[in-house]
């Protein structure tokens, strides 16, 4: 009887999310960013500069700014970031024997990272709800006013997008992931909406909300939005906030893209301080990638994937919204934007060995 009972409820629990889910279908569109969108969406000539044996031979033939057919002021150009791999030559014992290589940059894309004010909404995934309605994890796009009372509130979810190796270029430089798979969802992550269980779990995050560490901020704030953010202000958020401390959801940033970019980049610098999120720059990291804690923003730069994506370009982290953001969601249909991540990745392609 008593187990009679437990599949009873079981089932009337999956019944409740799935009433649930169809409810709020509505509040969840879907993206075509796994279908039309791996060609379409992303900014293909943002690979380069390819970097091959520590000489940058393909350069971006990107310009290096003025205004869009639209008007709007254009986002930097990609650029090979300071402490890139600069030997000749690489040897990794990955195997029973050393394997010798040539050392290759270049910028790929790697993930995608969805935001979003549904909890358990996938708009990746085709719209589906994922089952996560309590509303104790509601977002909030709310605009602060002018002494910062209101705060804005989305939920992230990231996702494996290796979408140059699945389309089997640069195979040498695999990454860590060879296909698409969910990697986190902030609505099961304790610290994403509580600053208290956050400070915790980054003691960091004290100094960074400190006076005197936002007032450092103002530098980084300037040099960011010119395309190249300050790596040893690593608690600064560019323009996007005044600083990424604590690592939640929360933000006082204005604007749906400026507020959802900042929380963004929030996940990053906890995943790097987790140790999920690992440095792929530099002679060290040709072999293997290396934990960071501190992460160096120069490292990575975003794009607009959908609704409206930057389809020729992509920004540095913190670069003003003011030169790639007008105009990216659409109101009342698609507000939340989904961003995809593009890392630069010194490998070592092996020519000897494995």
């Amino acid at each position: 009887m008593f187990s009679t009972l437990k599949r009873t409820v079981k089932t009337a629990a999956f019944a409740l999310a799935v009433s649930s889910a169809a409810a709020s279908a509505g509040q969840c569109p879907a993206s075509n960013i796994l279908t039309t969108g791996i060609v379409s969406n992303v900014c293909w000539s943002c690979i380069f500069p390819l970097r091959l044996a520590g000489i940058t031979l393909f350069g971006n033939s990107q310009s290096e700014g003025g205004t869009d057919s639209n008007g709007f002021s254009l986002s930097s150009k990609p650029r090979v970031p300071n402490g890139a791999a600069n030997r000749a030559v690489c040897v990794c014992s990955d195997g029973p024997l050393p394997s010798v290589g040539i050392p290759i940059g270049m910028w790929l894309p790697d993930q995608i990272y969805e935001t979003t004010l549904t909890p358990g909404c996938s708009s990746v995934l085709g719209g589906v709800q994922i089952g996560l309605a309590d509303k104790l994890y509601l977002g909030t796009s709310g605009v602060p006013s002018g002494d910062l009372e209101q705060q804005s509130f989305n939920h992230i979810h990231t996702y494996s997008y290796p979408v140059v190796l699945m389309m089997e270029l640069f195979t040498k430089c695999a990454a860590q992931y060879s296909d698409i798979d969910i990697l986190y969802m902030s609505e099961i992550d304790p610290m994403w909406n509580d600053p208290i269980v956050a400070m915790y779990g980054n003691p960091m995050s004290v100094f960074g909300s400190s006076i005197i560490a936002q007032a450092a901020c103002a530098a980084d704030s300037i040099s960011a939005s010119l395309g190249q953010p300050i790596d040893n202000l690593f608690w600064c958020g560019g323009s996007w906030s005044s600083t990424m401390a604590p690592y939640t959801g929360y933000e006082h940033a204005q604007g749906t893209m400026q507020f959802s970019s900042a929380t963004a980049q929030k996940l990053l610098a906890m995943n790097a301080a987790r140790g999920i999120t690992r440095r792929t720059v530099g002679n060290d990291a040709l072999c293997q990638a290396q934990y960071t804690p501190m992460v160096k923003r120069s490292h990575y730069r975003w794009q607009t994937a959908w609704p409206r994506p930057e389809g020729t370009r992509n920004h540095a982290s913190g670069e003003s919204v003011l030169r790639w953001g007008a105009a990216r969601v659409v109101p009342g249909v698609a507000e939340m934007p989904i961003y995809l991540r593009w890392s630069w990745t010194d490998c070592c392609a092996s020519i000897i060995g494995n």
